[in-house]
């Protein structure tokens, strides 16, 4: 029709009193319509894709096609929605991979051994000594069947944590190792314990330490993937995306990234707005 939308409208008019019948308003529209080209071969190109299921090359094409680099990551986590193993190759977009890690901490060790090596002899025989030393050290505290020893109940706290431990006060043990921040052996006790000891022991053992991740180990321990999410600096959002994508149940995962993603939007700075994106397209949103 040369471009041109005809359209047909037809309006009933309000009826007077008295009056038998409604009128009707005839009305036609002539509209000219411009023909994007290039969209109709997208949406051909769409259309196809969803016919054949082939979603994978259509996001391919995409992120070959892809002008900026925002939106080839748009299309590289739409891509991924319709392979295997999702979480894992999300991990990997955001820049971590396992395979990676692994070497990398296998490789600052052997640098770490081979500056050890390096020491002058005079500090390698002091190390040897001292390495014979404590061996020495920790053989004198390893259980023996032919030798003894000493069972303290006095009032010091040794003695306190050994009364408790007699008497199967696990609770009492670790409160008194607690105390003192002998924090690996309120752990160790914590254990033997049972479960909701341990619980309780990793909360005090949380609400006493201050280091830099400390908030990170707890929430990993204490399975709190929701304080990573609400309470993290938006700068570490990829950080942020990559515990949820690591650790997250399956029925709280959408939510969580969900959330992350509604944080970045509304944080009011347009680089994190346009992160958000990427949260939406883990949460299947």
């Amino acid at each position: 029709f040369g471009g041109k939308l005809v359209t047909f409208e037809n309006v009933r008019m309000p009826s007077h009193q008295g009056a038998e019948q409604q009128q009707q308003q005839h009305h036609v529209f002539i509209s000219q319509v411009v023909t994007e080209k290039e969209f109709l071969s997208r949406s051909d190109q769409l259309q196809q894709a969803v016919q054949s299921q082939g979603f994978i090359n259509y996001c391919q094409k995409k992120i070959d096609a892809s002008q900026t680099e925002f939106e080839k990551n748009v299309w590289s986590f739409l891509k991924v929605n319709f392979e295997d193993d999702s979480r894992g190759k999300y991990l990997e977009l955001l820049g971590y991979r396992k395979e990676d890690l692994g070497k990398k901490a296998l490789k600052d060790s052997d640098q770490v051994a081979q500056s050890d090596g390096e020491e002058s002899p005079a500090a390698e025989e002091q190390l040897l000594g001292e390495h014979i030393k404590e061996e020495k050290e920790e053989s004198e505290f390893l259980p023996s069947s032919g030798g003894t020893f000493n069972i303290s109940v006095s009032g010091d706290i040794d003695g306190l944590i050994t009364q408790a431990l007699l008497t199967g006060n696990f609770e009492s043990a670790v409160d008194l190792c607690l105390h003192d921040n002998r924090m690996a052996d309120a752990i160790i006790l914590a254990i033997a314990g049972g479960q909701e000891l341990l619980a309780r022991t990793q909360k005090k053992y949380f609400a006493k330490s201050q280091s830099k991740i400390t908030r990170l180990i707890t929430a990993v321990v204490m399975k709190n993937w929701k304080e990573i999410v609400e309470s993290c600096d938006l700068k570490n959002w990829r950080e942020a995306l990559a515990a949820v994508l690591t650790y997250a149940k399956p029925d709280e995962f959408s939510a969580l990234c969900d959330l992350l993603g509604t944080r970045l939007e509304n944080e009011g700075d347009s680089l994190l707005q346009t992160q958000a994106c990427l949260c939406y397209i883990c949460a299947g949103n």
